[in-house]
């Protein structure tokens, strides 16, 4: 019953409907002292609940005296709820966007994100918002795997390419048609801040920050990737000096980048791939 309950309210029943639903439809038919009994919702405010379940569709009323109850199908009535939530969200969202285009903007040029989901996001925003063409630098594989199917269906319509280190075993398929491109372990990297390429990407010299991934799209926007200790970190940046370090560094890996056996792009000869 208690894990039954808690889905409830985070579906929008306060903690009493969820239990004298619950309740309910253990009983089948009951009344208001039954219902108490069974899920712990004291009498005095069982009526009141009952009243709200009833208002909401979520049980039948009785004529008998004392009243009975009776639980609604729970399928029909999750339904009813989800279409109430899809409503509710639908608002939100109108009524955020509506906020947010009175806002006046900010012109900040650097935004740190933090969160596994809010990082996937915009790596998502990120590769859609470019108009052309994308270029990803990762020196940790498994982030290949985490964004290949982002990559893939942008590769559909933009160029993209992606530069990975020389282990590429499994990775057949997964990129659709990026242009997959591969960097010696030995490359010169560009950061003056030294380090060395790792499993786990490339780790600073004081051992500090380890670089996952490294994005850029002809929209002027970058997007850096990090891991410090267990926490992740992505750093956005929009049309700044910085870009211009990101674009020499993507360009100077390029440069001395191969094609990777199964990928289908090939470089020219000031290093970009067609």
């Amino acid at each position: 019953m208690p894990g039954v309950v808690d889905h409830l309210v985070r579906l929008g029943l306060s903690e009493y409907e969820s239990r004298a639903y619950v309740a309910i439809v253990t009983l089948g038919e009951a009344t208001v002292k039954e219902i108490s009994e069974e899920s712990g919702v004291p009498r005095s405010r069982a009526y009141d609940v009952m009243h709200r379940l009833a208002e909401k569709g979520f049980v039948e009323v009785g004529s008998s005296s004392p009243r009975c109850y009776r639980a609604n199908e729970p399928t029909a009535a999750s339904s009813q709820l989800m279409e109430e939530i899809r409503h509710a969200n639908e608002e939100i969202l109108r009524d955020l966007s509506e906020i947010g285009r009175r806002a006046n903007a900010q012109e900040n040029p650097i935004w740190t994100v933090k969160g596994d989901w809010a990082i996937d996001h915009k790596v998502s925003e990120v590769t859609e918002s470019a108009r052309r063409e994308v270029t990803v630098l990762c020196f940790n594989n498994r982030s290949v795997i985490r964004y290949a199917k982002v990559l893939s269906e942008a590769a559909r319509q933009k160029d993209v390419t992606v530069l990975i280190s020389p282990q590429i075993d499994g990775f057949d398929g997964l990129l659709g048609r990026c242009h997959l491109m591969t960097f010696e372990q030995t490359a010169v990297y560009p950061f003056e801040i030294g380090g060395v390429l790792e499993d786990k990407g490339f780790v600073t010299s004081d051992g500090r920050y380890c670089i996952e991934m490294l994005m850029r799209t002809d929209q002027d926007v970058s997007l850096l990737l990090t891991r410090e200790g267990e926490a992740r970190r992505a750093m956005v940046i929009f049309g700044t000096i910085l870009n211009v370090f990101t674009r020499q560094s993507i360009e100077l890996l390029v440069r001395g980048a191969v094609p990777a056996p199964s990928g289908p792009g090939t470089p020219t000869q000031n290093g970009r791939v067609k």
